[in-house]
């Protein structure tokens, strides 16, 4: 009977001892958990400026259009690398600013609709950033030559 319970004890012990270290890793697991949590990652939007021709404007109305052009340069800007690359077609669309459904009055979106008349082969200069299966959005247009 002595050595069925030395067994037993002796046998409980590996179990003990795994259970000790199921709760330390869980409290490393914890511990990391929070350090990730109070050191977020930022999040930037992936903006270019660019310098781009006119191949053709797909016209609905001054507010409904998308613009086919040539990226001719990419501006570098000081942290940020674009995404944009200069000899690529991109299908624009311009991104109006509302608000509560209506058009707010805005030297943007006054740009923006300056945009819309242009014909091929003019060229315009805008910031413009890619949106994540919507495709590529104008900013705000800088200059329009």
């Amino acid at each position: 009977m002595r050595i069925f319970l030395l067994l037993i004890f002796v046998g409980s012990i590996p179990l003990l001892l795994s259970c000790s270290n199921c709760k330390n890793s869980s409290k490393s697991g914890e511990n990391e958990n929070i350090q990730n949590q109070t050191n977020p990652t930022s999040i930037t939007q992936n903006l270019s400026i660019v310098k781009a021709r006119v191949d053709e404007v797909i016209f609905n109305s001054e507010t409904d259009y998308k613009i086919k052009a040539t990226v001719l340069v990419v501006e570098e800007r000081d942290n940020d690398k674009s995404i944009a690359t200069p000899g690529e077609e991109y299908l624009l669309t311009p991104n109006f600013r509302y608000d509560n459904n209506k058009l707010m009055e805005s030297d943007i979106n006054d740009s923006l609709k300056k945009l819309s008349k242009l014909s091929k082969g003019k060229e315009f200069k805008a910031e413009i950033s890619l949106e994540n299966q919507k495709g590529w959005f104008i900013q705000k247009v800088t200059s329009i030559d």
